[in-house]
């Protein structure tokens, strides 16, 4: 009873071949050329690094204003500025209130006066 072993060549697939497609061109290109090429990415690019850069000096300078406290206080902070705005909202809160309470009043007083004005003309 000999049993002969099967091909196993015959049930697997070739790998399929790469194609070689054509290798990318890259163009060398120094630094200073960058602002003035013809290439719209490298222009972008250059804005985009001195944009970077004018981020990069606004930090620093957050960094050498921060307190040991973690709060960036304003040199230029003024307490009577500070009072004086207080005090022109408490002026105008003050306002409202008499204006809500007078338009009460007299809209009490007309409609009294309207129904003493009925009341005077059917008798």
């Amino acid at each position: 009873m000999a049993s002969s072993i099967p091909c196993l060549s015959g049930l697997t697939k070739p790998f399929p071949k790469r194609k070689v497609g054509r290798s990318l061109q890259v163009r060398a290109q120094s630094f200073g050329d960058e602002g003035s090429s013809a290439n719209m990415v490298d222009a972008n690019l250059s804005v985009l690094r001195e944009r970077i850069e004018e981020v990069k000096m606004k930090e620093r300078l957050k960094r050498c204003c921060k307190s040991e406290d973690g709060w960036y206080y304003q040199s230029g902070y003024d307490h009577k500025l500070k009072r004086d705005a207080k005090f022109s909202e408490s002026l105008e809160l003050v306002g409202l209130v008499s204006m809500s309470v007078g338009l009460s009043f007299f809209s009490g007083t007309l409609c009294l006066c309207l129904v003493s004005l009925l009341v005077h003309l059917n008798q």
